[in-house]
């Protein structure tokens, strides 16, 4: 594996001598390092099989300035540092690589555990473990604990993936069906020869726009008071 500062492996392996034309209207991209640090992680899925360990967390990026984000690739790779122009960013709502399924497991999983996962690094790569299972597994239960006899065709593997890791990924994913399904605020970024990523963003429901909109309101009328006074 290459250092930290010279490559970003999220479960990728990139054949060599691919070559890939540019995409038309793409926008910049760049990732220049961790959130809230890493946990190595080791990953077995369809085609993939027992991949390396890697290091996994959310990512900054910047462009898109404040964003963060994480992957949704296992087969390609992004350096840090790096400025791209191949990046497409699109809705999940459009996102074309995706079942309407899987959507909306993804916009639970960030409904209910993205503030969460961006407190420590423990969090942060089983965010990242939970995403890689609800994008790339083909059972038809959520779990990646690779010890579990029920762990499907995408799962991780211990030692190299700390217990604790895939003990909150799977709690995680066991109470997705709590939060909603709502897709809006969450942006994929794929392109054709580097990692896809996705990005989320908060959305206010309109009984949140409601209540700010009242409170302004307040703010307004009270100053107002105070000037007339």
């Amino acid at each position: 594996m290459w250092p930290f500062h010279r490559k970003l492996l999220a479960l990728c392996i990139l054949s060599s001598g691919l070559v890939c034309a540019p995409v038309a209207n793409a926008d910049p991209l760049m990732a220049t390092g961790f959130t809230v640090g890493w946990q190595s992680v080791t990953l077995t899925s369809p085609g993939f099989v027992l991949g390396p360990t890697i290091h996994a967390g959310a990512l900054n990026l910047n462009p898109p300035a404040g964003v963060i984000g994480y992957c949704i690739d296992i087969f390609q790779t992004i350096s840090s540092n790096t400025l791209y122009n191949d990046y497409t960013p699109k809705s999940l709502a459009t996102d074309g690589f995706l079942t309407a399924a899987r959507k909306g497991e993804i916009a639970q999983l960030f409904h209910g555990f993205y503030d969460m996962s961006l407190t420590s690094s423990t969090k942060s790569a089983a965010f990242q473990l939970a995403l890689w299972e609800i994008v790339f597994e083909t059972g038809p239960k959520l779990n990646v604990d690779g010890a579990n006899a029920d762990h499907g065709v995408t799962y991780a593997t211990s030692p190299d993936t700390p217990g604790n890791v895939i003990t909150t990924a799977n709690s995680w994913l066991g109470g997705l069906g709590s939060f909603s399904t709502d897709l809006a605020g969450i942006t994929t970024y794929r392109s054709s020869a580097n990692q896809d990523l996705i990005g989320y963003h908060h959305v206010p429901e309109p009984a949140t726009w409601t209540l700010l909109l009242a409170g302004v309101g307040l703010v307004t009328l009270m100053g107002r008071r105070r000037v007339n006074g």
